[in-house]
């Protein structure tokens, strides 16, 4: 005659299923918020790749990066080359970064819905005589309710220029004299031979004494000779009278009666 089970030995039973249920269901769990968390942290790479590419690209094509040094800022301002895209714009705003190109441009995501983007500064980092650098720093997080999707990260990143500044049209100072560089980082000579001394210029010169120091031949223009007079005093005017008579130098200055008049110095 077969026994069937106790009621002790029932309990058991349910009991150690219950246990093997439960654990399984804690492993599924965990796995299943495992992948929700790859697959939120998988959307925020690649939205932050793309975002760093971007400026990457816009920085390293700049003429010009237009925001104060050493101070954050939310808004990068770049001036281009290309004049439909000069400034370029990129901006925060309600957690989505936006790019615009020309002042009048419209507004361009460069972020989609599914990440929010938060604590976006820029920093201009001078690096003379080098290529400015800017700082870029970001907080980009998925864009969920649930707190099993949550995943963020904080992105930091520093993107030197390649460009150099150019200009499509001519240079001008404002009412006072502006310099070019500073006492101890000025610019470069013009072609490597001509230099600047305090308000002497030295062509093949390197330390120029006088106010205009040449190493090597002079040319002048052969231009007609005009009136010596108060203006162009002290000027020198190559001048030729034709025929035989060779080129000639003048010189613009008082003569042994003490008028202005033309001298031939050569």
């Amino acid at each position: 005659m077969r026994k069937g089970f106790t009621l002790i030995e029932m309990l058991i039973a349910i009991s150690i299923f219950t246990v093997i249920v439960i654990a399984f269901i804690g492993i599924l769990s965990t796995v299943t918020q495992v992948q929700v968390q790859s697959s939120s942290g998988a959307a925020v790479n690649q939205e932050s790749q793309f975002l760093l590419q971007k400026l990457q690209y816009y920085v390293q094509t700049a003429s010009l990066v237009d925001i104060p040094t050493s101070t954050p800022t939310s808004t990068l301002k770049l001036e281009m080359a290309s004049s439909s895209l000069d400034p370029t714009y990129i901006t925060l705003a309600s957690g989505t970064v936006y790019i615009q190109q020309t002042a009048t441009g419209t507004l361009q995501p460069l972020t989609s819905g599914m990440v929010t983007v938060s604590n976006l500064s820029f920093t201009r980092n001078a690096n003379p005589p080098g290529h400015d650098a800017v700082s870029i720093s970001y907080t980009i997080a998925y864009n969920t309710k649930n707190i099993a999707q949550s995943f963020s990260q904080l992105f930091q990143t520093s993107i030197e220029q390649v460009s150099a500044a150019t200009f499509d049209t001519g240079l001008y100072a404002s009412s006072n004299p502006e310099p070019l560089g500073n006492s101890t980082n000025m610019w470069s000579p013009i072609n490597g031979d001509m230099y600047f001394s305090g308000s002497n210029v030295g062509i093949g010169v390197l330390n120029p004494a006088q106010p205009l120091s040449v190493q090597g031949a002079v040319q002048l223009l052969n231009t007609p000779q005009g009136t010596c007079n108060a203006t162009n005093r002290g000027t020198l005017d190559f001048y030729s009278p034709g025929g035989s008579t060779k080129d000639s130098l003048y010189l613009c200055a008082a003569s042994a009666t003490g008028t202005l008049a033309w001298v031939n110095i050569y």
